[in-house]
């Protein structure tokens, strides 16, 4: 069982533990994916970001968000590594983001 309190990474969310089940559910449901769909040429990625800031996209707020590394993640952040991922080559596989709580 996975506690939210007291828990290294998750040490900020005031999550329910149902949640961190259901995020291992998907992980392991994600894991099934990968495999199945590789020979295909689909990539599955897991993001696992902690709480994070969510300004709209459209406003200025989005690229004024502290973004230093005492700062909470950003949502602009977590679409970055999206992106940074989707453009590798075919041949590389990244399975899963894990973000650190600072």
């Amino acid at each position: 069982m996975i506690s939210a309190c007291g828990t290294a990474g998750h040490h900020r969310s005031d999550a329910h533990a149902a949640f961190y089940a259901a995020k291992s559910a998907q992980a392991g449901f994600t894991e099934i994916l990968s495999k199945r769909l590789r020979p295909r040429g689909v990539r599955m990625i897991s993001l696992y970001p902690p709480d994070f800031d969510n300004p709209d996209p459209l406003s200025e707020e989005w690229e004024t968000t502290p973004r230093g590394a005492e700062d909470a993640l950003t949502a602009q952040s977590l679409v970055e590594c999206v992106l940074f991922a989707v453009a590798q080559p075919r041949d590389c596989f990244i399975k899963a983001f894990h973000f650190e709580q600072v």
